[in-house]
């Protein structure tokens, strides 16, 4: 067997070992009992240990090196590559440190579930000062391994070869942008009539118009499900992916809109290509190109007026919902409109970008050394304070509402807004080349559009970089511009 063919071998092992992992933390998010967290927390620690055991033994980096000299084609080649990448940033790490950061992750984030029902952050506080100790030294480690900042290391494990001073270059534009842009589009929205739909569907209801619109746009029940969980998500592992969502009866669409943007995680995992599954160039292009393709179906697509028309026709028809607040121009506003949330998950796409930007000053703080973990809700408030010139009331509306530092996903934040930007960066070529888009989402028409995704993004896996794929596609690296041109069209 060449080396090439062996480290084929132990990749499939490890991606087994991440796709059980991936089951068992759906199941921790919705099945579980209470009290069997402690033992969850274990399981997984073991999962951890044996795919970092894996990959990052020195015969693996023998193995690369040997594989190195072997004749491969393009695309084995780009397989090759991203073992490496995977191996330098494994092979770094102990694995007694891979262990204690999943089992404090998997415990911190029990206890995040029980301080934001309680909007206490003190509850979580020691959890999480733990945590992020832990993660300082991953960070430390890989900083020096790659060659970069602490927290560009953290964010490279989620979007490759980002840099931080890149980020946070088109993060400061975007500010720019968009700071007083919002009061403007406010101001505008003022005058507009809308009527509410609070309390006008049920949680039954919501659950089967959300199956409903899944399956319209292509989801495969075969290979997934939909669940309720207190923090939507989208994990599982190959071919069975898990879909959650948490329904509230004041905003039926939040749990509508939620369902959409996972489902257009989901398809992207459907769609990689079977030949190279658990395989590295098999994987999905790092989170900034997950997001874009969970944006460009929630955002891009979903709440356009075509599918609004399609929306309210199918609300009408099918689900005998005759209210007029269920009219397309209602609808529609209600889609598009612009405010000031406490809530990320929540917010429109307009303000999105700050909720982030937000996010990513704090993390830059913490891994910088500059802040305490006790004083992060003082600072949180502050930050946005200043971005939204609005006080944060409780600590659940403000660094209690994400799971994502409390399970130990630091340098994750800013994938969400490179991935807004991408997915307008695509959908404006998309357009290009299906020119009766709209016409087919307005007749419930999705097949168009799921096979330009599949071909243009999907099919690429991380067989190239995401700045390689908007080459392919758009012709442009990453560019502001597009996402920027988008927001002035759609609202002003």
């Amino acid at each position: 067997m060449t080396s090439y063919k062996t480290l084929k071998k132990i990749f499939h092992d490890a991606a087994l070992s991440s796709d059980i992992a991936g089951i068992l933390h759906w199941d921790m998010s919705t099945m579980m009992p209470k009290n069997s967290r402690e033992n969850r927390a274990e399981q997984l620690a073991y999962l951890s240990k044996i795919r970092h055991q894996l990959i990052s033994s020195k015969n693996v980096g023998k193995l690369i090196d040997l594989a190195k000299s072997e004749q491969l084609d393009t695309a084995n080649q780009s397989n090759l590559r991203e073992m490496e990448r995977e191996y330098i940033i494994s092979s770094s790490l102990p694995s007694e440190l891979v262990e204690k950061l999943s089992s404090a992750s998997a415990k911190c984030e029990g206890v995040w579930e029980e301080a934001r029902k309680k909007s206490d952050f003190k509850i979580v506080a020691p959890h999480l000062e733990e945590l992020v100790k832990l993660s300082k030294e991953e960070s430390l480690i890989l900083a020096d391994r790659l060659q970069c900042s602490p927290y560009e290391a953290l964010i490279n494990k989620f979007e490759p070869q980002s840099k931080e001073k890149d980020i946070k270059n088109i993060f400061e534009k975007l500010e720019y942008f968009l700071v007083p842009l919002i009061d403007q589009i406010i101001e505008k929205q003022s005058n507009e009539k809308l009527i509410s739909i609070s309390n006008l569907m049920t949680t039954k209801q919501q659950r089967e118009i959300g199956l409903y619109l899944m399956n319209a746009i292509g989801f495969d029940f075969s290979r997934g499900r939909l669940d309720i969980s207190q923090h939507p998500f989208c994990g599982g592992a190959y071919q069975d992916i898990r879909i959650t969502t948490r329904y509230n009866e004041n905003d039926p669409f939040s749990s509508l809109e939620g369902i959409m943007h996972e489902t257009g995680h989901a398809i992207y995992e459907l769609n990689l290509p079977e030949q190279w599954k658990y395989q590295p160039a098999g994987q999905s292009r790092g989170m900034a190109m997950h997001e874009s393709q969970s944006l460009l179906i929630e955002m891009q697509i979903t709440r356009s007026k075509p599918f609004k028309k399609f929306l309210s026709h199918i609300l009408k028809n099918k689900f005998d919902l005759k209210n007029e607040c269920w009219d397309v121009d209602n609808i529609y506003k209600i889609g598009t409109r612009v405010n000031k949330s406490f809530i990320r998950v929540e917010s429109d796409e307009v303000t999105y970008p700050l909720h982030i930007i937000l996010r990513f000053n704090l993390e830059q703080k913490i891994f910088n050394d500059e802040i305490k973990i006790n004083d992060i809700p003082e600072l949180w408030n502050y930050e946005y304070k200043k971005l939204f010139n609005k006080e944060v009331d409780i600590d659940s509306n403000g660094c209690l509402q994400d799971v994502h530092w409390y399970a130990g996903l630091f340098g994750y934040f800013p994938t969400y807004s490179l991935g807004a930007l991408t997915a307008a960066q695509l959908a404006s070529q998309l357009r290009l080349d299906i020119v009766n888009l709209d016409d087919q989402v307005e007749n419930g028409d999705f097949k168009e559009l799921l096979q330009w995704l599949k071909s243009n993004v999907h099919s690429k896996a991380s067989l190239y970089s995401s700045n390689e794929i908007l080459q392919q596609v758009t012709n442009s690296n990453l560019n502001a511009k597009y996402f920027e041109d988008y927001i002035k069209n759609r609202y002003l």
